[in-house]
């Protein structure tokens, strides 16, 4: 089983990686972390997006865990 965790934060090592962490201990899954990528709001066409590279991931994983900080 394919196991990706999204990371919405923009501090890589902050409490929502440490409680990804927590959750999925013992198994092996990818951390995808969205500051490393150029994303535009929805319904911009710049030719320098990389949400289709995100949602690559998205669809080759069977198990999607997602992390936002709340504030």
């Amino acid at each position: 089983m394919k196991i990706l965790f999204i990371n919405g934060s923009p501090n890589k090592n902050g409490k929502t990686v440490t409680l990804a962490q927590k959750l999925l201990k013992n198994q092996e899954y990818e951390i995808l972390h969205l500051v490393d990528y150029k994303l535009y709001a929805y319904g911009q066409d710049f030719s320098d997006d990389q949400f289709n590279e995100v949602i690559q991931k998205v669809f080759t994983a069977d198990t999607l865990v997602i992390g936002s900080p709340v504030y």
